[in-house]
């Protein structure tokens, strides 16, 4: 029963700033993954030429959502309670 626990500590432990930091644009999924774990939900559209899809991870007061496009990490946000994300353009 300990070592359960212990495992899921580590995996919500993943969910952190330095870590976001790591994702960087043109990361495949697979990549994220080894780096965030598995989402705690995620959605997926296939067009004719182009697949897009979002991905979000929660942690301790914190989540980090990613965005994909044909594969890749095109964006990334970091969210706190609180915490006021920037406008565009900022």
């Amino acid at each position: 029963m300990v070592f359960f626990l212990g495992l899921m500590a580590c995996s919500g432990a993943k969910i952190n700033q330095e870590n976001f930091d790591k994702i960087k644009p043109g990361m495949t999924l697979a990549e994220v993954k080894a780096i965030l774990g598995e989402p705690a939900d995620s959605s997926s559209i296939d067009l004719a030429v182009v697949s897009g899809a979002t991905a979000m991870w929660k942690g301790e007061g914190v989540t980090i959502n990613i965005q994909f496009m044909n594969g890749k990490v095109v964006a990334k946000e970091f969210l706190k309670p609180g915490k006021v994300a920037p406008k565009p353009g900022q």
